[in-house]
């Protein structure tokens, strides 16, 4: 991983379109890159050496988080705490007597938490303009609060063409971070994560597929991520698990909106990754089988994948109003993976599996509607999804900006079907 690590880089930048959203984020609240720079020169003297003369390496990494954490504190005005270190690049020795220069600037800023590039350079008193380049590093910083929770840090705007490539390579670091933490922790291919579909417990698979949802939007710990377009993107880590979350306004009536995106036939519509949509089983009024083809995601994908998939979907249980805003329970679409004996693995498709996902609709004022949308990413789909938590891609924006034209092109078809809901 280390030897391709610069070749992964140089692929993703490639490869990626940053999201430009730097004209929606408050100015007031931007920092120039610029303004974090600092640089400090350490003496090495022997007690910093061992017996042959060299630095100790953990000598140099101990100053370098120091001049981090001074860089790290200008965006922040407060006292940054290191979360991770990315990695630290030893490229040669230095020796008792060397004046070593210590550069260190925040790269990118990312809602909760911060990236600052380090180098050191290492010269004699004799030869300063004969610098050598002896390490670099990346280290990610938060700013907690009383609570030690992360707060939300200053955006950085990039300046000149190495602001904007240090800018860059840093999104592409924080996805291979989110990527190796997750497939590293994560023990998914050791069980399918499919369940049997079986009529005889039919209720149960539809009842739990729904409170999966339920509990995967209760959680608490959800971190907004970005804002473009007045669609909001969170996301949340646990052990095994990258999920993301969806949120936009939409003018339409709650419960048209509801029948729209739970007929899942319609959703090749407005969704570029539902490739074609069959009705492989209606289970019952509300709970329903799919056969879903989806495209192959990326070049890392030579087959198109397909799902089999059971959808159920719910009104709201309770009849509590507060006032104004409808009911307090959501609309519910929850869709997850079974295994049907009529649609086994073929060779033509990658058979994909989707552990938790779906659809929470509330109510807000008068024909307004929030909808939320929720994914437990799978180790098939984790590439797609941490390319847009980085801010490497905005196709997640795309995809939610066509379903809410797709919600207000239909937002008078299903008059006649409202009447039973």
């Amino acid at each position: 991983m280390r030897l391709v690590y610069t070749e992964t880089i140089q692929d993703l930048l490639a490869k990626s379109v940053i999201q430009d959203d730097l004209e929606s984020r408050d100015c007031n609240r931007m920092v120039p890159a610029e303004k974090t720079r600092v640089e400090s020169v350490e003496l090495v003297l022997p007690p910093h050496a061992n017996h042959q003369g060299n630095t100790f390496g953990g000598q140099i990494m101990a100053w370098m988080e120091n001049v981090a954490t001074i860089a790290a504190s200008r965006l922040c005005q407060g006292h940054p705490t290191l979360k991770t270190i990315e990695m630290f690049h030893f490229r040669g020795p230095s020796q008792v007597g060397d004046r070593l220069v210590l550069k260190a600037i925040v790269n990118n800023a990312f809602k909760n938490s911060m990236e600052v590039g380090v180098c050191v350079e290492a010269y004699r008193q004799e030869m300063e303009s004969c610098r050598r380049h002896l390490n670099s590093a990346f280290m990610t910083f938060v700013v907690l609060d009383g609570d030690d929770q992360p707060i939300t840090l200053p955006w950085i705007q990039p300046q000149g063409k190495e602001g904007e490539r240090r800018y860059r390579e840093a999104s592409a670091r924080k996805k291979m971070r989110l990527d190796r933490k997750y497939i590293v922790s994560c023990k998914q291919a050791e069980v399918p994560l499919s369940v049997p579909w079986d009529p005889s417990n039919q209720v149960y698979l539809s009842y739990n597929n729904v409170s999966s949802l339920k509990m995967l939007m209760a959680k608490d710990t959800w971190v907004l991520t970005s804002e473009i377009n007045k669609i909001k993107l969170y996301t949340l880590e646990d052990d095994k698990f990258l999920s993301f979350h969806m949120e936009m306004t939409v003018y339409t009536d709650t419960a048209q909106a509801f029948l729209l995106l739970s007929d899942l036939g319609r959703r090749p519509e407005w969704d570029k990754h539902y490739q074609s949509v069959e009705l492989v089983q209606q289970v019952d009024e509300d709970d329903a089988i799919y056969h879903v083809v989806s495209p192959a995601l990326g070049e890392a994908q030579c087959k198109p994948q397909d799902f089999v998939i059971l959808a159920s979907r719910r009104k709201p249980c309770d009849s509590g109003h507060s006032p104004g805003l409808g009911p307090r329970e959501p609309y519910v679409i929850a869709l997850r993976s079974v295994t049907l004996p009529t649609h086994p693995k073929t060779p033509e498709y990658t058979r994909g599996e989707t552990l938790c996902s779906g659809f929470c609709l509330w109510r807000e004022g008068d024909q307004q509607t929030k909808v939320s949308y929720y994914n437990q990413a799978t180790t098939s789909f984790l590439n797609y999804v941490t390319t847009n938590v980085a801010g490497l891609s905005s196709e997640f924006i795309t995809t939610f900006k066509a379903c809410e034209q797709f919600l207000l092109d239909n937002k008078s078809e299903l008059a006649l079907s409202l009447q039973n809901l």
